[in-house]
């Protein structure tokens, strides 16, 4: 818009005719508007600059970083900002009508989105699109070349229009397309012809390099393709999902990093075993698109070697009896990345690589199509994302890993000599040669085949906790939260150890990644690499009601896993994540709730609660029940800790926590068939007193959400001091199924109704709840929390409409039922209310 006003200034402003008769060349008419934007720009830019940097004052951050405000706003920024200024001024020199020069660009630009929807999904045809540029401070841009590349693409593009902008310059009346064209001929000269020439070419050649690359040199594929490609992977190879295989119980890993180029060479050791009751005859290697040198230590044949779908076929000459184990070797590098493309994981500095990039032994369906719709048109049967919990063949593989059970691992790794190479296990040898650092790790115990590789200059913090040696590797100057995250791990370890079992390692490490890498933590056996973005770099402020101390939750989270995933996991079916990440997370809360106290947990529980809101109603599958979640993660993550803390909170802490031991005592380093959701759901459900068994049901089994709400609140001072309080308040819950439709009807009584109004009549499922009513001052408590309880204690609801009063001692200046959000409400808004 701007842009079209400076190019019609003149005749905005009626002074086009007197500025066009003028002896100034058009360049410079182009050129000073060209310079105007830019300073606008440049201006605003700095605007923001300096609102961001008066934000960080305000928060007490002086670590400016000018440098980085300069570079992705007004360097690469004003890369993308210059094709925007010279294709506005070539549409607006097209036009009589700035608005209509405005209105067609606001269309190219709205409707650039939907491109990808029409089929246009490559970015060489999509307008001023590009490989994204993030930051981090571990790796800075990382690698910028495919940015740049594109970036220059679209300006080459950009400066080819704004020079036929320049060659048809209006000046006097508007001009018919002849003499527009008569313009344009008398205009251009041999500088603008050498413009044109150089942009032209410039972006077919740099087209023509990309389109050689992406689409011949490597096949591209839309997204009709990649559908096509997984009903023909299913179609070819599901025949094989439950033939016998050995599994995985050896590996030793050898992995050199080379920071320097964005490489890495890896050659490995895989021992295969035949744990089934039947020979085995076939290999199947399931791999990724790398370049592969396999091998077998016994005699065999290549049978098939599908490149399209990494799947390879080896006849063994001789079968494999039951216990027999045979050696599959590996080696492969990383693609080497192009001036158009990163291919390769390395990073510059702070490397992470897990076992998923290498290959695997069987049939994979992680590659299967999960959407029914989709599924049907291609004559596919129907398919859950996760197998029941009745199919005995699933039963046999751990949610984790299809290849393996429990591994013996170490490995070697090498990076460059001031850098440090990280993996789980011990560290048993450290060497140099050729300037790069060697370092040889073994674990001393069984793990999951689950394990990554870290590689950059790290700072290491170091402690101890009952002899567990403690160490946090982290990018120099990101200390913020070192002591937190320290402080959470001592008190995650003594809590574990406390209500579960022993920590079954001499250490624990967490090692941070770069934010470019992913906003994650991952736990692995004593080893947790954690993203800079989620902890490292938190500015946590305490002092703010609703803020939540996620560096001190995720690590509580993380080291639960180590018990939770590393000791007890589940077998690869629905609801396996229940025992895994909905027990982190529960864990979790519960070490917070010691750091900060009960009454600080509402904004946690509240956090919670809303994820879970927010998640279902972006789901396109069909929701699940906890019991049955599909790796849902808005369930086993939000719902499930919400579910876990409140039942431990019907129950008991302490009875809670011993019947989570007594699972985790049947259950940890199982072999299969694994554990399910079913197994650890009856644990709880012998634990659970008759007048509580119903938030089994509510609260597992099915899709369950209250609708509470308190409605009226009064309260008056007696003559002993103490105060009445008169509450009214509604309660009701009820069902939905996968696709949101409610139900009101339980086969353990009636539904009930409440006529609340004529037009308004509330329904409910049968109730026979216990259900927290609080009453609060405006006086802090001991813990921290705002509000200090006065009275909170379960009272069993069995009607929709309720009235109650309460004697308490002090002022009473709010009052809530379920007023710390330990129930699935669909409105915890209105679950309190002021005096």
């Amino acid at each position: 818009l701007f842009t079209g006003l400076l190019v019609h200034r003149g005749s905005i402003t009626r002074m086009g005719g007197l500025l066009d008769t003028t002896a100034t060349p058009n360049w410079a008419f182009m050129g000073s508007k060209i310079i105007a934007i830019l300073l606008m720009q440049l201006t605003l830019l700095a605007v923001v600059i300096a609102t961001c940097m008066g934000f960080q004052v305000y928060h007490h951050d002086y670590n400016f970083e000018i440098g980085q405000y300069v570079m992705h706003l007004m360097v690469y920024g004003m890369l993308s900002n210059l094709v925007w200024l010279f294709i506005s001024l070539f549409v607006h020199t097209l036009f009589k009508n700035y608005l209509a020069g405005f209105f067609v660009l606001l269309t190219l630009f709205i409707g650039l989105p939907f491109l990808s929807m029409v089929g246009v999904e490559q970015e060489i045809y999509q307008f001023n699109q590009g490989p994204d540029l993030d930051y981090s401070d571990m790796d800075g841009f990382g690698y910028v070349l495919p940015f740049l590349t594109y970036r220059v693409y679209w300006l080459l593009f950009a400066v080819f229009f704004a020079v036929i902008a320049l060659l048809l310059w209006r000046r006097g009346g508007f001009s018919g397309v002849r003499e527009r064209w008569g313009i344009f001929k008398a205009n251009l000269g041999p500088v603008t012809t050498a413009l044109l020439i150089f942009a032209f070419a410039g972006f077919i050649g740099i087209g023509a390099a990309i389109y050689y690359e992406n689409h011949i040199k490597n096949p591209y594929y839309t997204s009709l393709d990649h559908e096509k490609q997984a009903v023909e992977w299913e179609k070819k190879y599901k025949k094989y999902q439950y033939r016998p295989q050995p599994r995985v119980v050896d590996i030793k890993f050898n992995l050199d990093i080379f920071p320097d180029t964005r490489s890495f060479k890896a050659h490995a050791d895989y021992v295969l075993k035949n744990k089934t009751n039947m020979p085995i005859d076939s290999i199947f290697v399931n791999y990724n698109n790398y370049d592969y040198i396999f091998s077998l230590s016994v005699p065999n044949k290549l049978i098939s070697a599908d490149d399209k779908y990494n799947f390879n076929i080896y006849k063994l000459e001789k079968p494999m009896a039951p216990g027999d184990s045979i050696v599959l070797k590996f080696s492969t590098v990383s693609p080497a990345n192009t001036w158009i493309n990163e291919k390769s994981p390395v990073k510059g500095n702070g490397t992470f690589i897990n076992n998923m990039l290498f290959p695997n032994i069987g049939y994979l369906d992680r590659g299967e199509l999960v959407d029914n719709d989709v599924r049907k048109k291609y004559g596919l049967p129907y398919r859950d994302r996760m197998a029941a919990q009745t199919d005995k063949r699933a039963l046999q593989n751990n949610y984790i890993s299809n290849d393996a059970d429990w591994i013996r691992f170490e490995a070697t790794v090498s990076t460059v000599k001031n850098q440090l190479a990280i993996a789980p296990g011990y560290l048993t040898k450290q060497w140099e040669k050729d300037g790069r650092k060697y370092y040889q790790y073994k674990m001393d115990s069984e793990i999951l085949n689950f394990f990554a590789f870290n590689s950059a200059e790290y700072e290491v913090k170091k402690d101890k906790w009952n002899g567990v040696n403690l160490e946090i590797y982290y990018h120099k100057g990101h200390t913020y939260n070192l002591d937190r995250m320290m402080a959470s791990s001592k008190a995650s370890l003594a809590y574990y150890t406390k209500e579960y079992s022993a920590y079954p390692h001499r250490q624990l490490r967490i090692i941070e990644f770069p934010r470019t890498a992913g906003t994650f933590a991952q736990s692995f056996a004593n080893t947790i690499p954690f993203s800079e973005a989620i902890g490292f770099i938190a500015d946590v402020n305490e002092k703010k009601e609703d803020a939540v101390d996620y560096p001190y939750a995720v690590t509580a989270h993380e080291i639960a896993h180590q018990w939770w995933a590393h000791q007890v996991v589940g077998a690869n079916v629905q609801g396996a994540t229940l025992m895994s990440e909905s027990m982190s997370e529960y864990s979790s809360l519960k070490v917070l709730e010691k750091r900060y106290g009960k009454g600080q947990m509402r904004k946690f529980l509240k956090d919670a609660l809303d994820g879970y809101l927010q998640g279902r109603s972006a789901e396109k599958l069909g929701e699940k029940p906890l019991m049955y979640n599909e790796n849902q993660m808005y369930i086993h993550y939000q719902k499930g800790s919400l579910v876990l803390y409140a039942l431990s909170d019907y129950l008991g802490e302490d009875l809670f926590n011993r019947t989570a031991q007594s699972y985790l005592q049947r259950t940890a380093f199982q072999n299969p068939p694994y554990t399910t959701s079913s197994e650890f759901v009856d644990s709880f459900r012998q634990a659970t007193p008759d007048s509580l068994r119903y938030l089994i049901k509510d609260m597992f089994e099915t899709i369950t959400l209250y609708n509470n709400k308190i409605e009226k609140v009064s309260s008056k001072k007696l003559k002993d001091g103490k105060y009445q309080v008169d509450i009214q308040f509604e309660v009701s819950k009820y069902r939905v199924d996968g696709n949101g439709k409610k139900s009101y009807n339980d086969e353990g009584g009636q539904p009930l109704s409440f006529k609340k109004s004529d037009r308004v009549t509330l329904k409910s499922l049968p109730l026979a709840d216990y259900i927290e009513v609080g009453v609060f001052s405006d006086k802090k408590s001991k813990d921290g929390n705002k509000r200090q309880e006065l009275y909170l204690k379960k009272h069993k609801i069995d009607r929709i409409n309720n009235t109650m009063t309460l004697i308490v001692d002090q002022k009473p200046e709010q009052v809530g039922i379920d007023p710390y959000n330990k129930l699935i409400d669909i409105e915890s808004d209105d679950n309190r209310k002021e005096i």
